[in-house]
């Protein structure tokens, strides 16, 4: 037993759980490493593995050029503020166009012709001016006149909030360091002496005839064309390591930091992703079965076919690609914490939608595999059957409308040729087109007088089998495929029908003989009993109690016997197995010496009989099995009848059939369908207070019906009423015997 349950142990609902939640925290775990690494490549992108230290990098080289640029335009170019005050850094090309652009002027024939001064403050016209512009041109020299002097002062004012800024900038430097040298060696500006800067490696050297790059830095600067007009020379170095302070410092922080971060992200990502594979094969082997071998469970998505399952699957997966990468460059290019927050979130979100949806369709792969209906679900499989179904008649109206279909196309084609031929000119083949129409309808007609005559068949089997023909067969041989599956269910019928009636023959059969062996079993003891309870009556006991013991004993072995008696004519009757003689009787006497022979119970009862029949009626009928009859319907009248109340019974001719009707007033409720009456053992006392076997009725009905005749039972309130039809007499001399389910005429 611990062998099963350690056998059987892995196909556990809580380890298959177990499996999940490991894979999705390894999932995640995977999207949280390619984040990071994502963030890390756009900040470094491959400079972070390629470079050896943070020098080599272009973050580094690109900063570095980036301040070296500051420094050319503060101390090269400005170099103080005077210089900017004056107007001397002035660009007057620079300056004049922009004010253009600032004020929307476009150059035309007025800007052609004429030029600003150089004191920026008026024009001086070169050429003539056409009398249709003389007011634009008034415009455009008041707006040279009184704007573009304060666009200048507004010029310098910008080139001096540079010089501030920068200088500001390179005070708070603290690993970049740097001196300026004029023409004559003599140190004019920096926060390093000659001395320092010569203990650093990492330097740049830049004047107007030699350059000095020991970082590649100068093919990031821009402002070094500052310098061929220049006599300054420019030193310029990085301290090693960084100190706190500046952007140098962070910026060598970062790459520590993603330097180091980067194996843990791929030794993480491997693990994770070895685990996942673990688990996917783990859940591939146990899904759909509780138990190695076991029944395989499907569920829902199971019913989705493998193709439209797969299309599903990698439209999900590349529509969540594409939103996927939207929202990582969102999050790359965000600058706000919250909102990057936010789309990580929401990238995380989809991520594990996609890992559900991927884990979903491989378990419904590994259930339909194990249950071997991979292949049968897909649609080409599926189409493929119900193509199939087409030819081989399964669906009688796919099969229709194929056939439909084909029957048309095939006249359209060749009805097209015909037409197409005789356009043509082409008679001989037109001719021969005519004559493949010809042929080809005339087959078609054949098959469809073959299906005709084959659903004849089949209508002729079923008409058989409704007549209770059931040894008629149907040659499924001679059956069109259109209707063969059709004649094999009405065949199956037909066989399902024989072996029912067979059985039912043969149940009823051991009934019967069950019931008469049984019941000739019990008549050898009763008789004994019977034989010595008359004897113990005969010797007049006087012990009284002794004596009504006897009497008691005398009345039930007696029942008894009649009950065994009931019994067998029961089981004869049923099985058909007595003989019946039929000749002409009285229906009015036979009557009569019935009530006669049960006078004594009929008083005992209190009834009175009232018999209407003016004159004999004769009928056919054997004589001794209708005398049962009446004897069976006049007792149970004595039985059940209200005390002294009346019984009716009339005798009439009608249809050419005597009616014999017999009605009464039940002492008890008949509160029951009046049909189960004529079923054996059902009694109209239902509390089984009188004497009877409940037969009677079902013993009449049996043997009316044997005679030929109609036995009904009608109950109206209170009132119960026996009707018995039997065929009249027609004066023929000859006598009909009905026996052993047989009949047998004799002269």
């Amino acid at each position: 037993m611990d062998i099963k349950s350690r056998k059987y142990k892995s196909y556990q609902t809580k380890w298959k759980i177990a499996a999940v939640v490991v894979l999705f925290i390894c999932a995640m775990a995977n999207f949280f490493c390619g984040i990071v690494t994502a963030n890390i490549s756009n900040h470094w992108d491959k400079d972070i593995i390629e470079a050896n230290s943070v020098y080599e990098t272009y973050e580094f080289r690109s900063g570095f050029a980036k301040v070296l640029d500051e420094v050319i335009m503060t101390e090269a170019y400005y170099r103080n503020e005077n210089r900017i005050l004056s107007g001397e850094l002035v660009d007057r090309d620079e300056l004049i166009v922009d004010f253009k652009r600032y004020y929307g002027i476009k150059d035309g024939i007025i800007t052609g012709n004429t030029s600003i001064n150089e004191e920026f403050d008026g024009l001086i016209i070169h050429g003539s001016i056409p009398n249709s512009l003389r007011t634009n041109f008034n415009e455009y020299k008041e707006l040279v006149e009184s704007r573009l002097p304060l666009y200048r002062k507004m010029y310098i004012q910008n080139q001096l909030d540079e010089y501030k800024r920068s200088v500001r900038y390179l005070s708070g430097l603290t690993n970049f360091v740097y001196y300026v040298e004029d023409a004559n060696g003599n140190v004019v500006a920096g926060n390093t002496s000659r001395g320092e800067m010569s203990n650093i490696d990492r330097t740049v050297v830049l004047s107007a005839g030699f350059s000095s790059d020991s970082m590649g830095v100068m093919p990031f600067c821009h402002k070094n064309a500052l310098m061929e007009n220049s006599d300054f020379k420019i030193y310029a170095g990085i301290r090693e390591p960084f100190a706190f302070g500046d952007d140098f410092y962070d910026l060598g922080q970062e790459y520590t930091f993603a330097k180091t971060s980067l194996p843990i992200l791929f030794g993480v990502f491997t693990v994770s992703t070895i685990i996942i594979l673990l688990c996917l094969i783990y859940l591939f082997r146990v899904s759909g079965q509780n138990e190695k071998g076991g029944k395989i469970t499907y569920l829902a998505v199971d019913k989705i076919y493998n193709e439209i399952h797969f299309l599903l699957i990698c439209g999900l997966i590349t529509c969540s690609t594409l939103f996927g990468f939207a929202l990582l460059s969102n999050i790359l290019r965000e600058t706000a914490i919250f909102w990057a927050y936010i789309f990580t979130t929401i990238l995380g979100v989809v991520y594990i939608v996609n890992v559900a949806a991927i884990i979903s369709y491989i378990s419904s792969i590994a259930r339909q595999i194990k249950g071997k209906i991979f292949l049968r679900n897909t649609w080409v499989s599926v189409t493929i059957r119900r193509m199939a179904e087409l030819f081989t008649g399964k669906t009688f109206r796919g099969w229709m409308i194929f056939v439909m279909l084909c029957y048309g196309l095939g006249n359209c084609v060749i009805m097209g040729a015909v037409i197409l031929t005789a356009q043509m000119d082409l008679i001989f083949i037109c001719c021969l087109f005519v004559l493949c129409l010809l042929m080809f309808n005339a087959f078609c007609m054949f098959l469809f007088l073959r299906a005709l005559r084959s659903l004849k068949r089949i209508m002729i089997s079923a008409r058989e089998t409704s007549k209770g023909n059931l040894q008629y067969m149907l040659n499924l041989e001679e059956i069109s495929p259109s209707f063969l599956n059709f004649a094999t269910d009405i065949a199956n019928i037909q066989d399902g029908l024989k072996n029912s009636v067979e059985d039912a023959i043969k149940g009823e059969r051991m009934k019967t003989e069950l019931i008469t062996n049984v019941s000739h079993d019990l008549k050898t003891p009763l008789t004994s009993i019977i034989s010595y309870v008359d004897l113990l009556r005969s010797l007049k006991l006087k012990d009284q109690t002794a004596s009504k013991y006897v009497d008691i004993l005398y009345d039930k072995s007696y029942r008894l016997k009649q009950l065994i008696e009931d019994l067998i004519e029961a089981s004869k009757v049923s099985s058909g197995n007595i003989t019946v003689t039929m000749t002409r009787v009285d229906y009015r006497q036979i009557t009569l010496q019935a009530i006669g022979e049960l006078e004594e119970k009929i008083e005992a009862s209190g009834l009175e009989i009232k018999v209407s029949c003016p004159e004999p009626l004769y009928i056919l009928a054997d004589g001794r099995h209708l005398w049962r009859i009446l004897e069976n319907l006049v007792s149970n009248a004595a039985k059940y009848s209200m005390p002294n109340s009346r019984v009716y019974i009339d005798i009439f001719q009608a249809e050419g059939r005597g009616i014999l009707v017999m009605k009464n007033i039940s002492s008890s409720p008949i509160d029951f369908d009046e049909t189960r009456l004529t079923d054996r053992f059902v009694r109209g006392d239902a509390s089984r207070t009188t004497e009877g076997s409940g037969l009677g009725l079902s013993i009449a009905q049996s043997l009316v019906e044997a005679q030929g005749g109609t036995f009904g039972i009608k109950v109206d309130g209170d009132l119960f009423k026996a009707i018995v039809s039997m065929p009249l007499w027609e004066g023929k001399e000859e006598s009909n015997i009905i026996e052993d389910q047989g009949v047998t005429e004799i002269e």
